[in-house]
């Protein structure tokens, strides 16, 4: 029987992942949530405005 291997990513994946993460403000998980909510209602109000 096969084991199942996990798909791996790509490099350039990889890379675009970690600098995407790295362009994010360092913060706490907790803060980090609650920062996405206000930074995606701000966005949402500008669209209406």
């Amino acid at each position: 029987m096969h084991k199942h291997q996990p798909r791996q990513e790509s490099n350039q994946a990889l890379l675009a992942r970690a600098k995407k993460e790295m362009d994010e403000p360092r913060m706490a998980e907790s803060m980090r949530e609650e920062y996405d909510v206000n930074h995606t209602t701000q966005q949402e109000l500008k669209k209406l405005s």
